[in-house]
């Protein structure tokens, strides 16, 4: 959906390199924030991971989900979340 998913994500190296994704939404997201089997996915990793990102940027958990209606972003969540705008 994003524009491209950052090297944190990148398990495979695409054909052409890079990380470039489908670019439907103009931000990326980190999914699974504190996650129980992810450690990894916590929020000091999603800091580093958004700095490196060259558009806005949500930290979501499995309780938060993103709506886009028409280029309006609405966050929908009963978790935890944090928004990176650069």
């Amino acid at each position: 959906m994003a524009p491209n998913i950052g090297e944190f994500f990148v398990g495979w190296t695409p054909p052409n390199g890079g990380d470039e994704t489908l670019s439907l939404v103009d931000f990326a997201i980190f999914p699974h924030l504190d996650h129980e089997i992810l450690p990894e996915n916590n929020m000091a990793g999603a800091e580093r991971w958004a700095a490196g990102m060259q558009v806005p940027a949500y930290a979501i958990d499995d309780q938060t989900a993103i709506k886009v209606i028409d280029g309006a972003v609405e966050v929908v969540s009963e978790g935890h979340w944090k928004f990176f705008s650069w």
